[in-house]
């Protein structure tokens, strides 16, 4: 049984909802994390093992990154896991190692452009996959014009290079 509370809003520009339920906590983190966010308020969580969704975070800038990275790094080995990482965290997974602490991530969204309309769209992978060599498609379906020719914005490897 698992019980949601109510949205926290930190800022303006930042908020997040807690989930719990027997095997932990589920975190949503939503808006803009940046030099006004703060996590103090999800301390009280690296006593369990807690779940963190970003699939609503829209940006992140370098002090919300250091931010982040000190916030992240109080949590003990094996009680963290990322969820539904969008585009722009796992640029920071990425660039920044320490943006991960010692956390298992579980899901990325991988982006693909259309040749033919230039929509853009995310898809859902689990990092297991990836990591048991079940090959990323190259191409997808577009949902907008229905054309094959939508194609993985950037290099499989490099993006997964977080997944070491």
């Amino acid at each position: 049984m698992s019980t949601a509370k109510a949205i926290n809003l930190i800022n303006e520009n930042f908020q997040f909802e807690i989930t719990e339920s027997g095997t932990g906590n589920h975190v949503n983190l939503i808006g803009i994390i940046d030099e006004d966010t703060d996590f103090s308020a999800l301390l009280k969580l690296k006593t369990s093992p807690v779940v963190f969704n970003f699939k609503n975070i829209t940006s992140i800038n370098s002090c919300g990154i250091r931010t982040w990275v000190n916030f992240v790094k109080e949590f003990p080995e094996g009680s963290v896991t990322f969820i539904e990482c969008p585009p722009l965290v796992v640029r920071q997974m990425n660039m920044v190692p320490s943006f991960m602490g010692k956390a298992k991530v579980e899901s990325v969204f991988v982006p693909y452009v259309c040749d033919s309309c230039e929509h853009e769209q995310n898809k859902l992978v689990l990092v297991s996959e990836y990591k048991k060599g079940i090959s990323i498609p190259e191409t997808i379906q577009c949902e907008k014009c229905q054309s094959e020719e939508m194609e993985m914005d950037g290099n499989v490897k490099q993006y997964f290079s977080f997944a070491k």
